[in-house]
């Protein structure tokens, strides 16, 4: 059994763990708030998203990480990090984790991001605004208030590659 257990604030981690269950096929997916440990235990796989905020991984999933290594270790566990800038999904990572625990993680992956605008705080929205004018790389989706940069094929690799973790 595969599990993928994440946390999301706005759906987009959530929303990328269904595609990469589309990929793999049977994973049940788990958010963080609601985790079940047994099974959690009976997992073979644990596949764990994370989302940035503010420029960091999300503060509960890495303490999540940092304090259940030796279960994940035997899970032969992958993180997948969804933010808008995708290209700096490493540094958030290398930030978050030393090399004792980088070097279990099984792959990891940058699949890009996406906020939606209505659900954003003031302070969010004033961030974006700034972000636009430092990053072109977020583009507001015509007529709608999505601001998305998902990377589908780095989505389908990360997929294919948890296919062969066993």
């Amino acid at each position: 059994m595969r599990v993928i257990l994440y946390k999301t604030k706005h759906g987009s981690t959530r929303k990328i763990g269904k595609v990469i269950n589309q990929y793999i096929g049977n994973c049940l997916l788990m958010n963080l708030k609601d985790i079940d440990y047994p099974t959690l235990e009976k997992a073979d796989v644990i596949i764990i998203g994370t989302p940035v905020y503010y420029g960091k991984l999300d503060s509960d999933i890495v303490q999540f990480i940092k304090n259940h290594q030796e279960l994940l270790i035997s899970k032969h566990y992958s993180l997948y990090v969804v933010g808008i800038l995708q290209n700096e999904f490493m540094s958030f990572v290398t930030s978050a984790f030393d090399y004792s625990i980088l070097k279990d993680m099984k792959i990891i992956a940058g699949v890009g991001g996406a906020l939606y605008y209505p659900e954003l705080s003031i302070s969010e929205k004033m961030i974006l605004q700034v972000m636009n004018k430092i990053s072109p790389i977020i583009q507001k989706q015509k007529d709608k208030n999505i601001f998305e940069n998902f990377n589908n094929d780095e989505i389908e690799i990360f997929a294919n590659k948890i296919k062969n973790v066993i």
